[in-house]
């Protein structure tokens, strides 16, 4: 196992002056909110569709997701596959739905189909939840680095936290979506290489699957490895992956038709992400069966099997790849809840104590303003965690788990049945949100039990509320306001009406990309220099992908016709 050295500690430093130029950048994008949180409707789907990919996951996938493969094994991979599995429902039902919404939070929503205490209600328990649950993946990126660089994790934690408010302040949702395609660019070459490499490391996929204890390869031995475990989660993500967040990818971009093309990139992405992502940690426990004996102070050594096979198989300069390419996993991930958050609290939160309507200065101020808040709390939270000694893995789920559940079902089964009352959404809510608190802090609930227990209920409440208007009449302006949502969700989008002329955006998008992606592609050629004639060809495979993909971006962006800049920020 090779030690990080000065090359890889210049990559990382390379990256994080790339992220901040790509904030500066595309600050003049933001001419108002309407930009700042949801790039004008104007996002072309790849970069959105990406960066939705890359909100999926965080450096928690590669400590303590990578912990699961290395006890488990194969049970993480169908996890991830269930992932995969909740695009599809997306694609199905809910992207073009979130799109036709016409929004600019996730929480908008809910006052048009519920009503106002509803959203007020949503939106201060998912900021409140979020919080902690970004906070995790922070720490859980803390955790991964200081183990492959010996670096203290509050200095990583710090350190992180601030390049990401420094980006997510000055570029909005803009910065946020195109870091994190640049991200994907730097990290999914990278972990492609890695898993073949793995596989080879050990001889082939034949004497990979034969070397693994056999426990790895069936499901059940374990609290983790059992269907139940894998169903609950599925439903579990089918409800956090269709909503939040990726909601926000959904609406950003311009047509219904763009936002279903969103989910099926991050079905294919997910399926690929399953197997290159958890080969390397497997393959770990094949070379370093008692990996505890090398951190014996650890208090979860499984977490860093990712970082212990990158430090074993790649050529230095790739290694500092890697480490950027974890810190890129985490970072987009936080930085589009950062985004998120300021949506919420501007667009849902503050105007309930003003008596007039925010003008836009007043919106990008407030948003801004909510960034720099949640860009400090949020590393405050990470180093209380640090110092708790709990596993990243169990602290993600608890957060997840309880909102998700709670926040999923009223925000989805709204958009699917048309009678559900206005008071459905909340009353579920608060019944589940109290029952899973309870149960997970109190009586020792896991992700199994939080799933099958509350679920079902939100099904009872939510359709079974629509069978009670007889006896409990709504008040008319509840069922006008709920007919007049769902005409909007009737009526498809009128691009040229609605959003303008974007193919001058999408050039300058794709060229900028295409440039940037190219430098990757060439500076990564010089760490032949720093290397044995044996580490050449991995280098120089990693440096022909991404060059491969920088020309694919360059095609993108002369396809787009060379609009007029007046165009730019036209029927906005």
């Amino acid at each position: 196992m090779k030690p990080v050295q000065m090359l890889d500690y210049i990559v990382i430093l390379a990256y994080m002056l790339i992220t901040l130029g790509v904030g500066v950048y595309f600050k003049n994008f933001n001419k108002g909110a309407a930009d700042f949180f949801k790039g004008g409707n104007q996002i072309p789907w790849l970069v959105s569709g990406l960066s939705a990919f890359m909100t999926g996951f965080s450096a928690w996938t590669f400590t303590a997701a990578s912990g699961i493969a290395y006890d488990h094994g194969i049970i993480i991979i169908l996890l991830y596959l269930g992932n995969a599995l909740t695009f599809l429902f997306g694609y199905w039902l809910f992207a073009a739905r979130w799109r036709r919404a016409r929004i600019s939070s996730p929480m908008e929503y809910l006052s048009e189909r519920f009503d106002q205490p509803t959203r007020q209600t949503f939106s201060w328990s998912t900021v409140f939840f979020d919080l902690f649950m970004v906070s995790v993946w922070l720490f859980a990126l803390g955790k991964y680095v200081a183990v492959a660089t010996q670096i203290p994790v509050n200095w990583v934690i710090l350190g992180a936290g601030g390049i990401i408010l420094a980006y997510c302040l000055v570029g909005g949702l803009w910065a946020v979506v195109v870091t994190d395609f640049l991200q994907g660019v730097i990290l999914l070459p990278f972990t492609i290489i890695l898993a073949f490499a793995a596989v080879y490391k050990i001889g082939g996929v034949t004497e990979f699957l034969s070397a693994l204890p056999a426990e790895m390869l069936t499901v059940g031995h374990s609290e983790y490895s059992s269907w139940i475990f894998l169903v609950s989660w599925t439903m579990m993500v089918i409800f956090g992956y269709n909503t939040r967040a990726h909601a926000q990818r959904y609406y950003s971009v311009d047509t219904e038709k763009s936002a279903k093309k969103i989910s099926l990139l991050n079905f294919v992405l997910f399926v690929l992400g399953a197997f290159i992502w958890f080969i390397p940690p497997m393959a770990t426990r094949i070379l370093y069966p008692e990996i505890g004996a090398m951190w014996p102070n650890a208090s979860n050594p499984q977490e860093g099997a990712y970082a212990v096979i990158s430090l074993t198989l790649l050529p230095h300069g790739l290694i500092g790849v890697m480490l950027a390419a974890i810190f890129s996993a985490s970072m987009s991930n936080i930085s589009s809840y950062y985004n998120l958050f300021s949506a919420i609290v501007t667009t849902d939160i503050v105007p309930r104590f003003y008596r007039k309507p925010l003008d836009d200065k007043q919106k990008m101020f407030i948003g801004q303003v909510t960034t720099l808040v949640v860009g400090l709390l949020v590393p405050a939270l990470a180093l209380f965690m640090a110092g708790s000694g709990h596993s990243a893995f169990n602290l993600m789920n608890s957060f997840n788990s309880i909102i998700s559940i709670a926040y999923g079902p009223p925000a989805l089964i709204g958009f699917l049945s048309r009678k559900t009352p206005h008071w459905s959404g909340l009353f579920y809510f608060v019944i589940a949100l109290i029952l899973g608190s309870v149960g997970w802090f109190y009586w020792g609930w896991n992700i199994p039990e939080n799933v099958l227990y509350v679920t079902p209920l939100s099904i009872v409440i939510m359709f079974g509320s629509s069978y009670l208007t007889g006896f409990l009449k709504e008040k008319n302006i509840y069922v006008q306001r709920r007919a007049l949502f769902f005409k909007k969700q009737d009526t498809p989008i009128d691009v040229k009406k609605e959003v303008g002329d974007s193919s001058h955006i999408e050039h300058l998008v794709f060229s900028f990309l295409a440039r940037v992606t190219a430098l990757i592609a060439v500076l990564s050629l010089l760490f032949i220099l720093f290397n044995d004639d044996g580490e050449m060809l991995t280098i120089i495979l990693y440096s022909s992908i991404t060059l491969l993909l920088a020309i694919i971006f360059l095609v993108l962006s002369k396809r787009k016709s060379l609009l007029k800049p007046d165009v730019l920020h036209e029927g906005r």
